[in-house]
């Protein structure tokens, strides 16, 4: 039976108020919010609030299997945002599909957010899944005959021109251990930040996954099939080539105005097909837009 799958990301909810604390004046958060107040960053996500209604609209009525998020559900990282943003999505809804997620760099701004486990508490109910320890990440579930596995790629960065990330050897370690406990099945990493852009190239150094090509090779002896993630705003679909045994492909933001998006995949046996679904700011729905598909090969 076909897998049924809604890919989205980057969607940058807010809060008021945020919460802001003295601290907060000497950290990253403090050039976030200039960008979002100063620099127009909150201009190209007025739209979000609606847009995520929307979105939740559309997971309730198109019989999706499993939701998957990749990531930046906040704009600063704050625990009101995260909480908004979880609220706003559904996350406890039991009338709505079951998700996975896993957080992006806004959800980590700072390391007291990774030590508070301020994501993992926030969208508890998308983050069970199959553990070989008890580590969050990486984590996998089976939807039909799919596996979906969760890889966190996301981290704190004190410069404010760093947007980097990484998962660093243990995580892929844990990874490689999961992964054998896995039986057999089409296997897709969700994660936040790509391993290329859409010109196969790594992205700039201060906003690339920094072990980028670990990743890709240890996903690679995994026998992945698939990466989806966000991070870049817009959405791409990267083939097999030279440098990257399996495709990957972005779903992009899904509230930025005029990007905005999200990706309706169904999955039978090892085709995927996928559609484009965009927003339609007079009628305040989604509507088709693109149609991709391809088989989930792995390069050995």
């Amino acid at each position: 039976m076909a897998v049924k799958l809604a890919h989205f990301s980057d969607i940058h909810l807010t809060a008021r108020p945020l919460g802001w604390r003295a601290r907060d004046a000497f950290n990253k958060r403090t050039a976030g919010w200039v960008n979002v107040q100063v620099l127009g960053r909150g201009k190209r996500f007025e739209h979000a609030n609606d847009v995520t209604a929307a979105l939740r609209a559309e997971f309730a009525s198109r019989a999706f299997d499993q939701l998957v998020f990749s990531g930046d559900a906040t704009a600063l990282g704050f625990p009101s945002e995260m909480r908004e943003a979880a609220a706003r999505l559904g996350v406890t809804d039991p009338t709505q599909p079951p998700g996975i997620a896993v957080p992006g760099n806004h959800d980590l701004y700072l390391k007291r957010s990774v030590r508070d486990r301020l994501f993992e508490e926030s969208f508890a109910p998308w983050q069970h899944g199959q553990r070989v320890r008890a580590d969050a990440y990486p984590f996998a579930r089976k939807v039909g005959h799919v596996w979906l596995i969760a890889l966190n790629s996301a981290k704190p960065n004190f410069l404010f021109w760093d947007a980097s990330g990484r998962v660093g050897a243990a995580q892929l370690q844990r990874l490689r251990e999961l992964c054998a406990t896995l039986d057999a099945g089409p296997r897709i990493v969700v994660s936040h930040y790509p391993l290329l852009m859409e010109n196969h190239q790594p992205e700039p150094r201060w906003h690339r996954l920094r072990d980028w090509r670990a990743a890709r090779d240890t996903a690679a002896d995994c026998g992945v099939n698939l990466w989806l993630h966000g991070h870049r705003h817009r959405w791409y679909v990267l083939p097999r080539a030279a440098n990257l045994p399996f495709s990957t492909i972005c779903t992009g933001s899904s509230t930025q105005t005029k990007r905005w998006g999200y990706h309706d995949y169904t999955i039978d046996g090892h085709h995927l097909k996928g559609v484009r679904r965009v927003y339609d700011l007079p009628s305040g729905a989604f509507v088709d837009d693109d149609v991709f598909e391809f088989d989930l090969q792995h390069k050995v």
